[in-house]
């Protein structure tokens, strides 16, 4: 999904970026300057995508943690009421069980959440991410004269010699 987002974005910029070169008249009679670059692996070796991504997951986990915590605290009661159930009175069992009930739903709830709320957020991040580094490249292309630069996945095959990816990757991380 976060995938087929990424490629799908960058197709959608990369044909924004290239419509005005297709209409613009080459810069000289048959010079066309062509780059590609890799948004996964900027995604993967940038320095500040990194650190985004770093940030975002140590608030997952933190979150992840507080979910470990309320788990480990209803099994606590789950285990209680199988033991000493027996044992209790019948009201104090079904206020028990009541309460673990509620405590089960609560857990649900939360967990459900805490799960679209992180989807939204490594969403939101992977989308300004893009943003950034297809503006960047934008600004890289008129400045550098580029007819047409494409994003790797949208390519079958590339000449290895128009892999613009590493100068993409220090041009965002300077940028940061």
């Amino acid at each position: 999904m976060k995938k087929g987002l990424v490629i799908l974005t960058s197709m959608l910029i990369a044909l924004v970026l290239a419509a005005p070169a297709l209409a613009a008249p080459p810069k000289a009679k048959g010079e066309i300057k062509i780059g590609v670059f890799d948004m996964q692996k900027v995604m993967r070796e940038s320095k500040a995508a990194k650190a985004a991504i770093g940030a975002f997951r140590k608030d997952l986990d933190a979150k992840r943690a507080v979910l470990a915590t309320q788990e480990k605290e209803i099994r606590a009661m789950e285990e209680e009421l199988k033991n000493a159930g027996a044992k209790m009175p019948a009201e104090e069992r079904r206020q028990k069980a009541d309460k673990l009930a509620k405590e089960i739903r609560e857990f649900k709830l939360t967990s459900g959440d805490m799960e679209e709320e992180l989807k939204r957020k490594d969403r939101d991040l992977t989308q300004k991410i893009v943003g950034e580094v297809m503006k960047l490249v934008g600004a890289h292309a008129k400045k550098e004269n580029y007819t047409l630069i494409f994003e790797r996945s949208m390519l079958v095959a590339v000449d290895e010699d128009v892999d613009i990816t590493d100068t993409v990757i220090k041009l965002y991380d300077a940028g940061k």
